[in-house]
């Protein structure tokens, strides 16, 4: 455009020289241009195109892809709702937002201040992101910026643009083969004014071909072609790739292609492929068990020769395993559990029972240990004394006869002793005394006779203990005849008196002297006949 910037500036001016923008049912609004964002005078929102949620939404947002109609419609929208609410100015922002101003001293003193003035405003077609010129319409800016729209009083006309004369043919751009020149024009025949329409794009400049010889082409090599097959896969071999001088060929006097149509270069260069062979086995490890079958095993290196170049490793496993020490584990025994107790071997007095046990848990097996310690449990029962019954010790000797004679009894005695009763024993049976007759023969002995005539005497002693007992006893008289020494008598005639004398002076007496006289009886009872005297004792002797 061909229009003085400083009257973008002037907007009081743009004001009067601004085209109308009107459509069938639009009100006329003319651009005033690109201010700073100032919401103090700009300060009530009317209508939305960029935000569905705002509550002045129009209902249609900002089509970039036709942002041409798209600005015009909000324009149109904006310009009638400014005019509703009576208005003076409103300003478009923020890529689709309509704000108005109802205060016109407020918006002539921004429009005028030169401190307010922007340049971050685009044109309906947003390919000048400036001060948007007078010929490109529609004007929107940014959320920093506001683009100004005022309403005229009478709308000047539009002013379509025209096109100025062409300008002279430029150099051609070669001096041989594809050649060309250009000229160009201005629309300034007239400038669009008042939304009047710019020229046609296209229409402002002009090419043509220029007619000069065709140029000499050298010739270039194509492009290689792949390199072929190499003729080793390893260990070294060659493969080539080829070109050719048509791109372009030479023409017209042009040079050919230096250099050789072939490029050959080395290939299959890695040593060839090594495949790896196994080395010989090493010895069994040692068995990893001592019994119950464990294994060993032996290990290979692939290395007979090593894989090389890519070659093959080995196939099959680098280890190798075998059964070892197969033979079952010694299995130490171990002692069962106790049974119970047998019963007591003794009732009392320190008795014993035992309990046994089985080696058995396991019992041993494989040569394993047999179970260590007894198999029998014994312990102490029934510790309580037992009874003892008594016993008789040894008679003792029998003691001192009680009589002398006359069958008297002799005690011996025994002691239950042998042992003595005990712990509730039982005593000894039977009695302590035995008791057994003695000095059984008669106190008296054997009956005894003695006679005496008179003038004789005779002496009767019983000895030391005894007594005489008389049995029978006679005085009397007898013939001389028959009472004589030598001569047996017989009694003839009892001398009564004399039998009391006897009996005083030898019975109960140890011993006595029997005298068959007149003096020994003390008085004769038979006087004048000779006398005798018989007597039949025992002698008696004390049991006591």
């Amino acid at each position: 455009s061909n229009t003085d910037p400083l009257t973008m500036k002037v907007f009081v001016l743009l004001a009067l020289l601004g085209v109308a923008l009107a459509q069938d049912d639009c009100p006329a609004f003319v651009k005033q241009g690109c201010l700073s964002r100032d919401a103090n005078v700009f300060h009530q929102q009317v209508a939305n195109n960029r935000d569905a949620s705002s509550n002045v939404y129009t209902g249609k947002l900002l089509d970039w892809h036709n942002f041409k109609q798209s600005l015009g419609e909000l324009g149109c929208a904006c310009a009638k709702k400014v005019k509703e609410l009576g208005g003076v100015a409103f300003a478009m922002t923020f890529w689709g937002e309509c704000w108005m101003a109802t205060d016109k001293a407020a918006y002539e003193a921004h429009l005028m201040n030169p401190a307010d003035q922007s340049g971050s405003c685009i044109g309906h077609d947003g390919s000048n992101y400036g001060s948007c010129a007078e010929g490109h319409g529609h004007c929107m800016a940014d959320e920093s910026s506001e683009y100004a729209y005022s309403f005229p009083s009478a709308a000047p006309p539009a002013i379509d643009g025209g096109f100025g004369n062409w300008s002279e043919w430029t150099q051609c751009s070669a001096s041989c083969g594809d050649s060309f020149q250009e000229r160009e024009r201005s629309c300034n025949n007239p400038v669009p004014k008042n939304g009047g329409a710019d020229c046609p794009e296209e229409e402002l400049t002009e090419t043509r071909k220029c007619d000069v010889p065709a140029c000499p082409v050298d010739g270039k090599w194509t492009e290689y072609s792949e390199f072929g097959e190499c003729s080793a896969s390893c260990g070294g071999g060659s493969q080539k790739r080829t070109r050719s001088c048509t791109n372009p060929a030479p023409a017209h006097g042009g040079k050919e292609c230096e250099g050789s149509d072939e490029d050959e270069r080395e290939c299959g260069t890695d040593p060839c492929p090594v495949d790896g062979k196994w080395g010989a086995y090493g010895a069994f490890s040692q068995c990893n068990k001592p019994c119950g079958g464990g294994s060993q095993s032996r290990s290979r290196s692939c290395n007979n020769p090593a894989p090389k170049y890519g070659g093959k490793a080995c196939v099959g496993s680098a280890t190798d395993s075998r059964a070892c020490n197969t033979q079952n584990c010694p299995v130490d025994g171990k002692w069962g559990a106790y049974g119970a107790f047998s019963q007591c071997n003794k009732p009392c007095g320190g008795g014993s029972q035992s309990r046994s046990r089985s080696c058995n848990n396991p019992a041993p097996k494989y040569g394993g240990k047999a179970c260590v310690g007894s198999a029998t449990d014994s312990r102490a029962c029934n510790t309580q004394n037992c009874p003892i019954n008594g016993k008789w010790g040894s008679w003792s000797g029998y003691g001192s006869c009680n009589k002398k004679c006359g069958t008297g009894s002799q005690t011996r005695t025994r002691s239950c002793n042998n042992p003595s009763p005990k712990y509730n024993g039982a005593s000894c049976s039977g009695s302590s005394q035995q008791s057994r007759n003695c000095n059984t023969h008669s106190c008296y002995s054997g009956y005894m006779e003695f006679k005496t005539c008179e003038g004789s005497s005779r002496n009767v002693d019983c000895g030391s203990g005894k007594v005489i007992k008389l049995q029978d006893y006679f005085w009397g008289r007898t013939s001389k005849s028959y009472c004589r020494s030598g001569v047996d008598w017989f009694w003839s005639t009892s001398c009564r008196g004399g039998h009391g004398r006897i009996a005083n002076r030898c019975h109960n007496r140890q011993s006595c002297k029997l005298e068959a006289n007149n003096s020994w009886m003390n008085d004769d009872p038979c006087w004048g006949t000779p006398k005798y005297a018989w007597v039949k004792y025992r002698c008696y002797q004390s049991p006591y």
